[in-house]
């Protein structure tokens, strides 16, 4: 591939290391930008494990930026930034992990965006396409960069690939050959200028489609209209005519003249949610040709992923629940909306711009609201007349509170609305610490 000699990754997430690897493997000279100082940055900076690079550590300095012919950027890092504006505007080009992966990419691509399930459901299309065929690399957003497919060296028949409305942003040639859209809801409006913007960002993983792909798109949502993939449509409440649809206890898929049964018990999946992502893989899998007992033997087999509504204890009749992966409002309305019982949630934490009201519509679901984090004056705030609404400090207080209230037949939820990052590292590390708490009960 043609790539300059000089390169800057800016941002050292797991894409930026990944990237970086890569890149020095290939011979080029690297420079890493991050706004974060050498010293918070060292534990990351030992899993380079040598690699040759210039750092540009703490606020980042325009200079440094003009210095390279290419810019790199991970996934958490704003391709608005005013550093990587004028950088473009002076003819360097800008692309993220996603972007300088596909060039390298040599087996047909099967791509899942949304704003909720991409984890689920890229997981699940991974799982079917390996029983399948064997040889599948799963990657993107879903914790495995998508350059460690050209960074392993290995060959496989198909690429499963979550992408994130972040990655999405900077890509140029990036093209799958299925692309699917699972759901649009308010999200990351910290970081985007309103919901248009935020759902032009996803509408851009169908653009570069030619007539043999395929666009797999949530039954609802208007039609791409950028690219020219077969439109393929999927719904958990709508029969259609063709694509996929839930009906009476089954699910259907119906393409090319035919049709295809499965049971929705098979699945250990539960909720609406959950169906409509089943619906997205069932599409997927019948499109490539995946026959109904290789379907039906994953489905039967798959029991979801952790911090997804993950029970982790019962203790005196009452059941503890880790949704921490919730990071959106749409997402912890969804989970109240498939759990009966009452509910005691434990919310709150970084706040991503977007309301918080669509949870009145589920208010009765709720006995209280535990908020915590930096979230919790702007939740109180507009659901306080409500619901019942107690602050604490932090996971433990939380915990603890939802422990003292808690009676026999009631459900306590972590189900946060909101991103980890005024707390804990990530999603996980908020998910982890709550379960270590309820299990010390």
């Amino acid at each position: 591939m043609n790539l300059p000699d000089n390169i800057l990754i800016v941002g050292l997430g797991a894409s930026g290391i990944a990237a970086a690897k890569f890149l020095r493997g290939m011979g080029k000279r690297i420079a890493i930008a991050d706004e974060k100082d050498e010293a918070a940055l060292a534990p990351v900076l030992r899993s380079l494990n040598g690699v040759e690079f210039t750092g540009h550590f703490g606020p980042h300095r325009t200079e440094d930026f003009l210095r390279y012919p290419l810019i790199v950027i991970s996934p958490g890092v704003d391709s608005a930034l005013p550093v990587l504006k004028e950088a473009n505007a002076k003819g360097i080009r800008v692309i993220g992990e996603v972007e300088l992966a596909y060039m390298f990419l040599d087996a047909p691509v099967i791509a899942i965006t949304g704003t909720n399930g991409k984890t689920t459901t890229t997981t699940l299309i991974g799982e079917i396409f390996k029983k399948a065929f064997g040889s599948v690399f799963v990657g993107g957003n879903i914790g495995n960069p998508l350059i460690n497919y050209a960074l392993e060296g290995k060959k496989a028949q198909h690429i499963i690939a979550e992408i994130s409305s972040f990655q999405l942003e900077t890509v140029e040639a990036f093209r799958a050959n299925t692309s699917i859209l699972l759901n649009i809801t308010e999200d990351h409006l910290d970081r985007y200028r309103g919901y248009d913007e935020y759902r032009d960002a996803k509408y851009r993983i169908f653009e570069r489609q030619t007539e043999k792909d395929y666009a797999l798109i949530i039954d609802g949502l208007e039609a791409p209209k950028a690219g020219k993939g077969r439109v393929l449509s999927f719904s958990s409440a709508k029969v259609l005519e063709e694509g996929a649809f839930a009906k009476d206890g089954m699910l259907y898929v119906r393409i090319d003249g035919k049709e295809f049964l499965y049971e929705r018990d098979l699945s250990p999946l539960v909720g609406a949610h959950n169906t409509e992502n089943i619906l997205a893989a069932l599409l997927a899998a019948h499109i490539y040709g995946i026959d109904q007992a290789t379907v039906t033997s994953v489905l039967g087999e798959f029991k979801g992923l952790p911090h997804r509504v993950e029970l982790v204890r019962e203790l005196k009749g009452v059941r503890y629940y880790n949704d921490s992966k919730a990071t959106n409002v749409d997402a912890t309305k969804r989970a109240l909306e498939n759990i009966e019982g009452n509910v005691i949630l434990i919310a709150g934490g970084k706040d991503k711009g977007g309301s918080y009201r669509a949870i009145a519509g589920v208010a009765q679901k709720i006995k209280v609201l535990i908020v915590i984090g930096e979230a919790q004056d702007k939740i109180t705030g507009e659901l306080g007349s409500h619901v019942v609404i107690y602050k604490e400090e932090d996971m433990a207080g939380a915990v603890r509170a939802a422990y003292e209230v808690a009676e026999s037949g009631d459900i306590v939820l972590l189900s946060p609305m909101c991103s980890s990052f005024d707390m804990f590292t990530d999603y996980k590390h908020r998910g982890d610490t709550y379960r270590e708490i309820v299990e010390s009960l």
